[in-house]
Order: C-alpha cells, then structure tokens, then sequence
C-alpha cells in the first residue's frame, strides 16, 4: 500500500513529480509512493481511486511549480473551480488531518494566503522545501528526514537463525524421504546482475513509424549497475537502477516538443530480463499526460 501521495499539476511539474517519485521509491520500496499517471489503470474511475489512496496514505505532497498558482482554464484560474482535481486533492488531505508538505520546484515561491481558495488557504501555513536541479540530493535527503518521522518503516524479511536453517533442512529431508523433494531443487536459479553485463543492441519499431538500431551498456560497479541505454538514438543514463527478481529495472528521460509548445519530459521505463546471449526487454513511454502501450522487443550481445 502506498505511504505517500504526491499532488501536482501535470502541466506544471510533471517532470519533477516523476523524478521525485522515482527517487522516493529508490529509497522507500516499490509502490510506496502514489501519482496518477503511473498508477491509475486505464478504465478506472479516477476521481474514486484520488479519494480512496488519499484516505490510505500516512502524508502528502503538494509539488508546486511557477505555474501551479495561475493556471487557467476557459479564463479561470483553475484553483477556483470547486472541480478541479488538484484542489479537491488538496482540500481532502487538509481535512483528513495528515501531514501535507508543500514542495517548491522549478524556483517557484510558496503561494501567500491570500492568493489560495478560503478552502486551501491553512497549505501556506505548512513549512515549505524546496527541491532544486543544483542542489536535488541534499534536498531530497532533507525531505527523507522530515518524511521519516510519519512513515512507517519497510518491513524487512526476518533473518534465518540456524534454528529456521534446520527447520528448513528438516520439511526438505522430509520432502525427499516421500519422493517429494524434488520440485525444491528443480531449474536453475535466476540469473544474478553479472549476465546483463555488455553491450548489447536491439532493433526498435516506435509507435512513430519509426525503427532504430539502439544500443544499451551495462556495467557492474560497487555491487550495483551503471551503463546507459539509448532512446531514439541518442544515449542516455540510467536512472532509478534496481535488480528484482532476476530483472533489471530502470528508467531514462528525455525531451519532446511539438510545434511552438514548451519542452516537455518523457520517462522511459525499461525492465530487462536476461536470457542466455538476449535480452527480453519491456519498455513504457511516459509523457505528461499519457503513457503509451508498452513495447517488447529482444537485444543481442554485441
């Protein structure tokens, strides 16, 4: 279940939500942390799933940008539709008595009183943090310390004292002694981090009408992985690296700009599963405002 739900305006801050979500759960666990356009399945009932994570979360954060406070809509501000999600977010975690921390990106200031919905106006008496490109690490371990006070703590797999070891040798002798045993020792172990190490390329079919020859670099270093993986030709690095379950997770970002529009971030989200001389390889482009059908495709050792 999730421990934090993080509010923003996706047109505002949907690049810093995803990286601060991306690097809270690096440090929390998967799925600790809730955000729409990750989490929410096609078909679902948005408004209901906002309100149900937002009764079960232990804190919230409210991402502001320098746009969050003017956005428009039809001519009006957006916060002063009764409507409007990210207000209706906010008004339910002011009321639901849980911790609510303003983050400040992208050099915005925190909104004065004065300026917020009479609903919303107690958010600027929350002690604001700020989140800066210059200064991320330590403003993210600034924010992990103030979150550690709310959050429970993960939950680790309890340690196997020699007492659990010969317990587990007893139900094993047992299983073979009835011809049973078998299935504990049958196939070989998932793979560990070292099979992915190299270079390996893969030809990709976009959904742009577009097929590139991309190339991915793994490296083992300190007991994790580094490398880079390229998107539409171009490396780029591996963020958010993880081995689960005989898996590589990552992700990498990039730019899109259609027309005279401003720049917007894409998150590219891969999992790797090695298989002998290739690589099984499940990729997801997250945009700002959609996710596109995942694509699968096999990388050869180069």
């Amino acid at each position: 279940m999730p421990s934090l739900f993080v509010s923003y305006r996706r047109e505002d801050s949907a690049g810093f939500a995803g990286r601060l979500t991306d690097a809270l759960e690096q440090r929390l666990g998967v799925g600790s942390v809730f955000r729409d356009v990750d989490d929410i399945t096609p078909g679902e009932d948005f408004e209901a799933v906002i309100e149900r994570k937002l009764r079960r979360v232990e804190a919230v954060l409210v991402v502001i940008g320098p746009g969050w406070l003017d956005a428009a809509q039809d001519g009006q501000r957006r916060l002063d539709l009764a409507g409007d999600f990210v207000r209706r977010e906010i008004e339910q975690a002011l009321s639901s008595g849980k911790p609510v921390v303003p983050i400040l990106v992208g050099g915005a200031p925190m909104p004065a009183a004065a300026s917020l919905p009479p609903s919303l106006r107690s958010l600027a008496n929350r002690h604001a943090l700020a989140l800066g490109d210059a200064t991320w690490s330590a403003d993210l371990a600034r924010l992990e310390a103030v979150l550690a006070q709310w959050l429970t703590p993960p939950a680790r797999p309890a340690p196997t004292t020699p007492r659990r070891r010969r317990a587990l040798a007893a139900v094993v002798g047992l299983g073979v002694a009835l011809g049973l045993g078998a299935w504990w020792f049958e196939g070989d172990p998932a793979p560990g981090p070292e099979a992915i190490a190299g270079t390996w390329t893969a030809e990709v079919s976009y959904p742009w009408e577009l097929t590139l020859q991309e190339e991915y670099e793994f490296e083992l270093r300190g007991g994790g992985v580094e490398g880079r993986a390229s998107f539409l030709g171009t490396p780029r690095s591996l963020e958010a690296v993880e081995w689960r379950d005989g898996r590589l997770h990552f992700l990498t970002r990039s730019a899109s700009q259609s027309g005279n529009e401003p720049p917007s971030e894409m998150v590219q989200r891969y999992e790797v599963q090695p298989d002998g001389d290739a690589l099984h390889i499940r990729l997801e482009i997250h945009r700002s405002h959609s996710v596109d059908p995942p694509l699968e495709f096999v990388a050869q050792r180069r």
